[in-house]
C-alpha cells in the first residue's frame, strides 16, 4: 500500500514517485484535504522553462519579490529592495505596509504561510516574522557561512536560501569547513531543522539555486543554465539540464513558486516569472 501525499499543485507523491493529477477541487493551502485522481506520471524533471515576454521594470540590480507559496489564489505580493536592509524596505505592493525593523542580507528570502523567513544580516540567525501578530522566531546556524562576503551564492550577495516546493519549507546554504552546499528540511511551525543533507556540490559553481519536487537544481556561475541536480530525497545527482536565460549580468533572485509552477526572477533591474515544464516518462 503506497503513501499519498497530496499538493495543490498538479503534483502528488506516491510511494518514491511524483505524478500529475486532475483534481475536483482546489483548497486555499496545502493543508487541506485534496480529492484527486493521478492520471499521468511525471518524472518531475523540469525539462525546460518558458518566461513572459513582459517583464516589469525595477530600480535596483538586487533584490526579492514574493507572494504566499502556501495560497493558491494569492494576489499579494512583497517587495524586498537591494540585496540588504532592514525591514521597513520591505513593502507589500498593494498597501505599502511597514514592518518591524530588523536588518536582512542577500535575496533569498520567501514569504510562506503568513510570515516572512530572511537571514539576520551579519548574524548566524534565521528570522521568521509574522506578517500578521508581528511575532518574530530565530533559528541559530553554527558552523556556517554568513559573512565576512564568504556567499552561499556570489552573485545575489546571499548567505542563506530559502525555498519552497511541493513538500515544505527549506533553506540551503554552506559550511564554513569546505565549500560544500547544504540543505536543510525545516518545520515551519516549529522553525527547527528536521534533517540536513550536504550535496558535496561545491558553491563556487553555482550562481543560484531552487529546488522543485524534492530535486536541487544549480545554474552555472553565470545564471545561463541549470547545469546540475541533486534529488535530496534519494541523496543523488539528477540528469537535467536546461536554459535559464540568454543574457548577461546580474540574476539577483530565482525562486519557485509550487502553488503556481512558476519561477519567480529578479534580473537585471526587471522582474519576471517563468512557466515551469516537467518532462513525461
Amino acid at each position: 500500500q503506497n503513501s499519498i501525499q497530496w499538493s495543490t499543485t498538479g503534483i502528488c507523491w506516491v510511494g518514491g514517485s511524483y505524478y500529475g493529477y486532475a483534481a475536483d477541487k482546489f483548497a486555499a493551502t496545502f493543508t487541506e484535504i485534496q480529492k484527486c485522481v493521478c492520471f499521468f506520471c511525471l518524472e518531475c524533471i523540469i525539462k525546460s522553462i518558458k518566461c513572459s515576454e513582459k517583464p516589469t521594470e525595477m530600480e535596483s540590480t538586487y533584490g526579492a519579490w514574493m507572494s504566499d507559496a502556501s495560497q493558491l489564489d494569492e494576489d499579494r505580493y512583497w517587495l524586498a529592495d537591494h540585496f540588504s536592509g532592514d525591514l521597513h524596505n520591505i513593502h507589500e505592493f498593494s498597501l505599502h505596509n511597514r514592518l518591524l525593523r530588523r536588518f536582512y542580507q542577500g535575496c533569498g528570502h520567501v514569504v510562506y504561510k503568513g510570515s516572512f523567513y530572511y537571514h539576520n544580516g551579519g548574524k548566524n540567525r534565521l528570522i521568521k516574522f509574522g506578517l500578521k501578530k508581528k511575532i518574530t522566531q530565530i533559528l541559530t546556524m553554527p558552523d556556517t557561512r554568513y559573512h565576512n562576503l564568504n556567499y552561499l551564492f556570489r552573485n545575489s550577495k546571499t548567505y542563506f536560501k530559502f525555498a519552497v516546493d511541493e513538500s515544505g519549507l527549506w533553506v540551503i546554504f554552506a559550511s564554513n569547513a569546505d565549500d560544500s552546499t547544504l540543505v536543510a528540511k525545516l518545520n515551519d511551525d516549529t522553525f527547527s531543522i528536521e534533517s540536513v543533507i550536504n550535496t558535496t556540490y561545491p558553491t563556487a559553481k553555482a550562481g543560484n539555486a531552487f529546488i522543485v519536487c524534492g530535486v536541487l537544481y544549480f545554474t552555472d556561475d553565470k545564471d545561463r543554465r541549470v547545469t546540475y541536480a541533486y534529488d535530496l530525497k534519494k541523496e543523488s545527482p539528477v540528469d537535467a539540464g536546461f536554459d535559464i536565460r540568454s543574457g548577461n549580468g546580474i540574476l539577483a533572485m530565482l525562486s519557485y513558486y509550487p502553488n503556481k509552477k512558476l519561477l519567480y526572477v529578479w534580473d537585471n533591474k526587471s522582474v519576471n516569472t517563468c512557466r515551469v515544464k516537467f518532462k513525461k516518462t
